[in-house]
C-alpha cells in the first residue's frame, strides 16, 4: 500500500501512524488488496455508508471486542467522517500488533469530495421519516 508518514488533507496526526489517499485506497479496496474499516458508530453507517464489498463496519466504541475479527495479515484502511478517529484507532492497531494499517486521510469527507461510491439512506419525507417515497414533498 502506498501510505505517507503525515497526513495531506487533515490537521490531526499521531507519529508512527501511516495515511493513504482517497485515490489510494479506493484503487487498494477495489482491486482486494485491502479491506477498509469503518469506525463510526451504527447510528452513523445507517444515514450513509460505503457500498463496496471488503468495507466493513467496527464501531470504535466496540473495537476492543472485535480485534479477533479483524485480520492482522491483511492491508487495513481505517475510516471515520474526518480522520481523527480513525488515526486514533490505527494507532491502537499498531500497539496491537497489526504491522499494515493506514488511516484515510481526510475521511469519508474526503472520499465524498472525490466522488467515491457512498450510499445515502432516505429519510422520507423532507427529513421526517414519515415514510413518504418523495423526500422533497411535505406530509400530508
Amino acid at each position: 500500500m502506498k501510505t505517507t508518514d503525515k497526513p495531506l488533507y487533515q490537521e490531526f496526526h499521531l507519529t508512527g501512524v501511516k495515511n493513504i489517499s482517497a485515490d489510494d485506497a479506493y484503487e487498494e479496496i477495489i482491486n482486494n488488496r485491502a479491506i477498509m474499516i469503518d469506525v463510526r458508530e451504527e447510528d452513523e453507517t445507517e444515514r450513509e455508508s460505503i457500498p463496496l464489498e471488503n468495507v466493513v463496519n467496527h464501531p470504535m466504541s466496540q473495537i476492543m471486542e472485535r480485534l479477533g475479527m479483524i485480520p492482522k495479515e491483511k492491508n487495513l484502511i481505517v475510516m471515520c467522517p474526518g480522520g481523527v478517529r480513525s488515526t486514533k484507532i490505527v494507532n491502537l492497531l499498531n500497539i496491537q500488533g497489526y504491522t499494515s494499517a493506514a488511516n484515510l486521510d481526510g475521511g469519508l469527507n474526503l472520499w465524498k469530495i472525490k466522488g467515491y461510491p457512498i450510499n445515502v439512506a432516505s429519510l422520507g419525507c423532507a427529513g421526517c421519516n414519515c415514510g413518504c417515497s418523495n423526500p422533497s414533498e411535505d406530509c400530508k
